[in-house]
């Protein structure tokens, strides 16, 4: 079995205290080709994603992972989540979307704080720089050193990820009810 590294961090929210766990795990980047599966991940972003080819980091948009990750030896998987309990202030039928972008985005401010010159962000959710995205009025990308492409964008089943190597298990949001608890996956490759 793998080795996690898990740490616990308080972050806060509405002036609420939040606890978050941080699982942390690092493989060889061609170890997560197992869970690699555009063809079929795309199919599913094209069905049920309002941002399929609408950003510049959304599929068909993403560069082939292999061909993106080629520089690299390692990939270090980030799992972030916190019981949704810790929200009861926001209202029933919000509370899971507002935990949900919460932890979403404080994973995406803790990768992108330790990115360096010697490795490279894969991002929690697509790019949210520019409202429209550049793309939806047929334009390049005004910042593409900003470009950080997400693991569902490339195609992973981060449910298996989740599941094979952190053995966690990933609750979706259910029509107006939260689940127990709200998880995001991000990453950081490394030379």
């Amino acid at each position: 079995m793998l080795k996690t590294v898990n740490k616990h961090l308080i972050k806060t929210y509405f002036h609420k205290n939040i606890t978050i766990e941080h699982k942390q795990l690092q493989i060889p980047t061609n170890e997560i080709l197992t869970y690699l599966q555009p063809d079929k991940f795309n199919s599913l972003c094209k069905e049920g994603c309002s941002n399929f080819n609408k950003k510049w980091t959304c599929p068909p948009n993403c560069p082939p992972f292999t061909e993106y990750a080629k520089n690299f030896s390692q990939i270090n998987l980030h799992l972030f989540y916190t019981r949704t309990d810790q929200f009861n202030f926001i209202e029933a039928k919000n509370r899971g979307l507002k935990a949900y972008n919460f932890i979403k985005e404080e994973l995406q401010s803790y990768l992108h704080d330790i990115e360096s010159e010697n490795n490279i962000m894969i991002a929690a959710n697509s790019c949210e720089i520019c409202s429209p995205c550049a793309l939806a009025s047929g334009k390049n990308c005004p910042m593409p050193e900003k470009i950080r492409y997400n693991l569902v964008a490339f195609g992973f089943n981060v449910n298996a990820i989740m599941n094979d190597l952190f053995q966690y298990e990933l609750k979706w949001l259910d029509k107006d009810k939260a689940p127990d608890y709200i998880s995001s996956l991000a990453a950081i490759l490394q030379k």
